[in-house]
């Protein structure tokens, strides 16, 4: 097999969480790109019919949200029953919430974020686990803020789920290996409604974009299509002997 035959995924069925917008879509279009057949999962009913219906391959779309177990668990059983199996899951879906220094942190947002970037993480890994009878790949979405403080207040209960997200990826790998392998991609500020948009449409924050952009080593922002290649890498034969790791994209933001 050639080194690029090895990032196919065809008669691979690839799981995706969060796939209506942003970086699920991009994980979605590279994966159909490389053969793969999917199902989608968002809480935007609307927004993934879009999405698969744009997508040349054979899709499932549901509408779940990941917060709730009962129905992670439900979507990933129809899922199988639809496609007869599962080999790849990306654990993707996720929010973030702006809000107050932790002192005056509202509560209700501080569950509200941990229960779809935590929760619904773990519910998504356990459940395309034990769907994976032949092994497989598992893909979280943690972020460059799991691992450093951010210098803006207000970000406390996402940087404690990424935080989280990155431990429960390697407890995961840990648990699950050698048939299962589990990774996270940890991007940097992009271009989506979560990274971008908050930042712009905070009056706070005024000048806070460009002020960011500057601070990386290239200059700007990212791109979720420039997370398809890591994405696909993961997915795929290609990252055989990787598991555990935690794969920083973030145009150098952490280097310095």
């Amino acid at each position: 097999m050639g080194v690029l035959d090895r990032f196919r995924l065809d008669d691979d069925v690839v799981l995706v969480t969060g796939a209506a917008s942003g970086i699920g879509k991009a994980y979605a279009e590279a994966c159909v790109d490389a053969g793969a057949a999917l199902a989608l999962i968002d809480i935007d009913d609307e927004g993934i019919e879009r999405v698969a219906d744009d997508l040349d391959a054979e899709t499932l779309a549901l509408a779940v949200d990941v917060s709730d177990h009962a129905a992670v668990e439900a979507a990933v059983e129809e899922i199988v029953e639809t496609f007869g199996g599962l080999d790849v899951a990306f654990a993707n879906a996720g929010i973030g919430r702006l809000s107050r220094p932790i002192d005056g942190y509202p509560v209700d947002e501080w569950d509200e974020v941990m229960a779809v970037n935590l929760d619904g993480v773990f519910y998504t890994v356990r459940e395309t686990a034990n769907a994976m009878d032949d092994g497989g790949s598992i893909v979280t979405t943690a972020s460059a803020l799991g691992s450093i403080a951010s210098q803006w207040p207000g970000l406390a209960a996402y940087t404690a789920s990424k935080g989280g997200v990155v431990q429960l990826t390697r407890q995961a790998a840990a648990d699950l290996a050698p048939e299962i392998r589990v990774n996270a991609i940890a991007p940097g500020w992009m271009r989506t409604d979560l990274g971008d948009g908050v930042l712009r449409e905070n009056e706070k924050l005024a000048g806070t974009h460009e002020e960011m952009a500057a601070e990386t080593l290239l200059g700007r922002f990212g791109d979720p299509e420039e997370l398809q290649g890591i994405a696909l890498f993961l997915a795929s034969d290609a990252s055989s002997y990787c598991t555990g790791g935690v794969f920083t994209v973030d145009g150098g933001w952490t280097t310095t």
